[in-house]
């Protein structure tokens, strides 16, 4: 395994703790082959088959791809976690007739009840996740990647 200086590569034993994570929140079925990386509370993944190659002498900002953050009430995916995990989840999954307002950046009404993190669905598209509270769904997609 290389060393990749700012992040933390995860081990066996954190792996799993994330893969139960995913289960209890999300009702995961799946398992992720990937090399898992963090930084601060952010989680990143990378291919395996990227040990293959020598970073050494390139100049890399950053690596991986952002998959989720680890907040205090449990795990919020990114864009692109939702769209890695989320075909191989059963629970927490808000399906939207219309993603308009959620690309826009904004907060969905909601009259189901979830538990923090909600994966959001259209049609076979998943558009990331919100946090669930008081039957709002707050969203943390970034500006840059809002629709106008």
């Amino acid at each position: 395994m290389q060393n990749y200086p700012k992040y933390n590569v995860w081990n066996s034993k954190q792996i799993k703790e994330f893969h139960k994570k995913l289960q209890n929140q999300f009702g995961f079925t799946g398992k992720l082959n990937y090399v898992f990386l963090s930084n601060k509370d952010k989680i990143y993944v990378i291919s395996k088959d990227l040990n293959k190659i020598s970073l050494e002498n390139l100049n890399v900002n950053n690596i991986g791809s952002y998959i989720a953050k680890q907040e205090m009430s449990g795990i919020r995916l990114s864009i692109e976690g939702s769209q890695l995990i989320g075909p191989k989840c059963n629970k927490n999954i808000l399906i939207l007739n219309d993603p308009t307002e959620w690309m826009q950046g904004k907060e969905i009404i909601t009259d189901q009840n979830f538990k923090n993190a909600v994966i959001i669905k259209y049609n076979n598209d998943f558009l990331g996740s919100g946090i669930y509270k008081n039957k709002k769904i707050l969203n943390f997609i970034p500006k840059s990647r809002r629709i106008r």
